[in-house]
């Protein structure tokens, strides 16, 4: 959950005058919010499937539409502007795309609120940059063309961002904030990747921090040049579309950037085009229930911010969520009105019963003072062979994400620790999932601890854990191609294996950053 906080008489001239009907109007499309009675700061809490809510000129202009049917459209100009690929970046983060708004009038605030929309960006659709990383840059501090390449860290020398001096690439991973955090990403690979302008200025050591030179924008800043890189390219690209409109709705103008990569296949971009709805008022009555007539839905999704032309409905670039029509109908139904449906009862109906089995072992667990954590069963197949696992493949996955169905636990714990690694330690994570072994639907306990642990100890969890369950059980040794041979096992119980696990390996823990020793176990249930 992402929250945007702002304060309504800063913001009034966005929003209008009318606070209270701004806040019902916030509420009913799916942004509720709560005012500090103290301060008067409004705070709006955004799922994740609405990025371009995620700044107060992104709400506005939800609210805007929804008062009056009226949405902005969206334009690109074409340029000879230029960002060259290097073929040496494949391996590490393939994929870039910018863009060019001149223009710009900036105040302090704005400035403010376009650096809060880059960083929502990167920790929700960038995965806190391992998917992607955006930067802004003042477009009169670079020339172009620009460069995507790679360089050895030694050589990437240049003065970053809130860094009190020049620092080459090693210094910066070391010392710098965004080095600690997000270093990892790159710090495997024997050169790293930067963008270039043409003077050979280094812009930014991606996807960790920019440059002070050319990469701080300011209120003075009248023309921004926006890059993003990552390891999906639908990703990148609904980034760039957010913060591109944000900048549009700024009273900025976009100008294309053409990406030329190693191929020579040329890649222009921001691409806005719109994608036409298909309205069928049928499908709608089938799912919600009710007969809305065409010109009506026509009038709900104008207000849901939709571009009706010639009475014709688009769905804006900015609109990541939207992947097929029930969205559509989604939003149908929120401008329609939840109150105006009629509750009815189902002509099926069926009894929920609790999952006593999974209850019983959570409440174990917990006792124990394991945190509990659910991961989808889709992961990324290279994923799983990083520990020597393999997956069912799906035939036409939509992310480079979730390409394969799990068939353990495992890689799955390991990016959850990871991305906790900043928190204090020990830590104690549990989850219980399905995954699918030898085309059998499994459901496994994976449970992980990280921290200055002894053998003993994390043995006597799993001796509490099965003296709860009524068991037996006995660790008989087994290597592992990821576990410390010392301390990998088989998991017995009335003779039969039932899980494994054991120590990460020193290289693997060392991989990942790391600070403790991490074990862990996958057991099924």
């Amino acid at each position: 959950m992402v929250v945007v906080e702002f304060d309504y008489n800063e913001f009034k001239e966005f929003f209008g005058e009318e606070k209270e009907k701004t806040m019902e109007i916030l509420n009913k499309i799916g942004a509720p919010v709560e005012v500090d009675s103290e301060t008067g700061k409004v705070f709006a809490e955004i799922t994740p499937n609405r990025p371009d809510w995620y700044s107060v000129l992104g709400l506005a202009r939800a609210v805007q539409a929804y008062k009056t049917g009226k949405a902005k459209k969206y334009e690109v100009e074409k340029t000879n502007l230029q960002i060259i690929v290097d073929k040496k970046v494949s391996k590490i983060r393939p994929y870039t795309v910018g863009a060019v708004v001149k223009g710009l009038k900036l105040s302090e605030r704005d400035v403010r609120d376009i650096v809060l929309l880059q960083e929502k960006l990167i920790s929700t659709l960038g995965r806190w940059v391992k998917k992607f990383g955006l930067g802004v840059y003042p477009a009169e501090k670079i020339a172009f063309p620009l460069y995507y390449t790679t360089l050895p860290p030694k050589k990437i020398v240049y003065k970053p961002l809130n860094y009190p001096k020049e620092a080459d690439a090693e210094e910066i991973l070391r010392e710098h904030p965004k080095g600690q955090a997000y270093g990892h990403i790159i710090k495997e690979h024997k050169e790293w990747p930067v963008y270039l302008d043409a003077n050979k200025k280094i812009m930014a050591l991606i996807p960790v921090v920019n440059s002070e030179e050319t990469g701080k924008i300011e209120a003075s800043t009248k023309d921004i040049f926006v890059e993003v890189t990552g390891i999906d390219s639908n990703s990148i690209n609904q980034a760039l579309n957010i913060i591109v409109c944000h900048l549009a709705d700024l009273g900025g103008k976009i100008y294309s950037v053409d990406v030329v990569y190693p191929n020579k296949k040329i890649i222009t971009t921001p691409n806005l085009d719109y994608q036409e709805v298909k309205i069928t008022p049928a499908k709608i009555k089938k799912v919600l229930g009710v007969e809305i007539k065409e010109n009506e839905i026509k009038e709900c999704l104008a207000k849901m911010g939709y571009l009706v032309e010639q009475n014709k409905v688009y769905i804006q670039p900015y609109r990541a969520d939207i992947i097929g029509e029930i969205d559509i109908i989604e939003d149908v139904a929120i401008a329609y009105g939840y109150e105006n449906f009629e509750p009815t009862i189902p002509d099926f109906f069926s009894v929920g019963k609790k999952d006593r089995k999974r209850e019983e072992l959570s409440s174990i667990m917990q006792r124990m003072g394991f945190v509990e954590v659910v991961t989808p069963i889709l992961t990324d197949e290279e994923k799983l062979s990083e520990f020597g696992f393999k997956g069912i493949k799906i035939l036409n996955p939509k992310t480079k994400e979730y390409t394969t169905i799990r068939s353990t636990l495992i890689p799955s714990m390991i990016e959850v620790l990871n991305k906790n690694k900043m928190a204090g330690l020990p830590q104690k994570f549990y989850e219980i999932g399905k995954v699918i072994e030898n085309d059998k639907e499994k459901e496994m306990l994976c449970l992980a601890v990280v921290g200055n642990y002894e053998f003993a100890e994390v043995r006597g969890y799993l001796q509490t854990l099965f003296k709860e369950y009524g068991k037996e059980f006995k660790l008989n040794k087994k290597e592992y191609d990821f576990l410390d041979p010392n301390y990998s096992s088989q998991i017995i119980v009335d003779e039969q294996s039932i899980g494994f696990g054991g120590r990460l390996k020193d290289e693997i823990k060392n991989k990942f950053g790391f600070a403790g020793d991490v074990y862990i176990y996958v057991i099924e249930v």
